[in-house]
C-alpha cells in the first residue's frame, strides 16, 4: 500500500512545480495562464490570486471540464500549501489537461512573500432566499463558519 508521500513523489515526477516567486515573475512577465484555486470556501473568501478560477478540491473532478473546458490551456493550481494543488494537478492531467503546473508552497507562501491578493468584497446584506429551505441551509452553513472561528479565537487565546 502506498504512503501519502510516495503519492506525492509519485506526482511530483509527473507534475511540474513552481515556487510562489517564479509564479509571481512568471506573471509579471505577461504570461496568462490559468489560475485554478482549489481550496475550499472560506479559504478562497479571505483572498486569493487575481483572477484565479476557484473550484474547490473535492469538487475538481464534476467541475473542472464545464469552467475550463479548453484542455491545452496553461494552469497553475493551487491550494493553501501545495498538496492538494499537486494531487488535483494529478486529476487535471489524468482528465486530459496537457500543461499543468502545480504552486508549490501555496497560497500560505503567497501572502508570507507579500505577493497580490485579491479579496471578493463583503455580500451586500439582502434578505437572503425566498425558500425557507434554502434559508435554513445558508443559517446552518454561516453558524457552523461562525463556530470553527469561535473555536479558532478561543483556542489562540488558551
Amino acid at each position: 500500500m502506498k504512503s501519502r508521500e510516495d503519492l506525492l513523489s509519485a506526482a511530483r515526477e509527473d507534475i511540474k512545480e513552481m515556487s510562489v516567486d517564479e509564479v509571481n515573475a512568471y506573471l509579471e512577465d505577461g504570461n496568462t495562464p490559468v489560475l485554478l484555486d482549489i481550496r475550499g470556501l472560506d479559504e478562497w473568501e479571505r483572498g486569493h490570486l487575481k483572477g484565479a478560477i476557484h473550484i474547490p478540491r473535492g469538487v475538481l473532478e464534476t467541475e473542472v471540464e464545464d469552467k475550463l473546458p479548453d484542455k491545452t490551456a496553461e494552469v497553475i493550481v493551487y491550494c493553501a500549501g501545495g498538496v492538494r494543488s499537486l494531487l488535483g494537478g494529478v486529476s487535471l492531467r489524468e482528465l486530459g489537461y496537457e500543461r499543468v503546473i502545480s504552486m508549490d508552497g501555496g497560497f500560505g507562501d503567497w501572502e508570507d512573500a507579500r505577493h497580490p491578493v485579491e479579496t471578493p468584497p463583503a455580500p451586500e446584506e439582502d434578505e437572503g432566499p425566498a425558500d425557507p429551505e434554502l434559508l435554513n441551509q445558508e443559517i446552518e452553513h454561516l453558524e457552523s463558519r461562525l463556530e470553527a472561528r469561535k473555536a479558532r479565537l478561543q483556542k489562540s487565546n488558551s
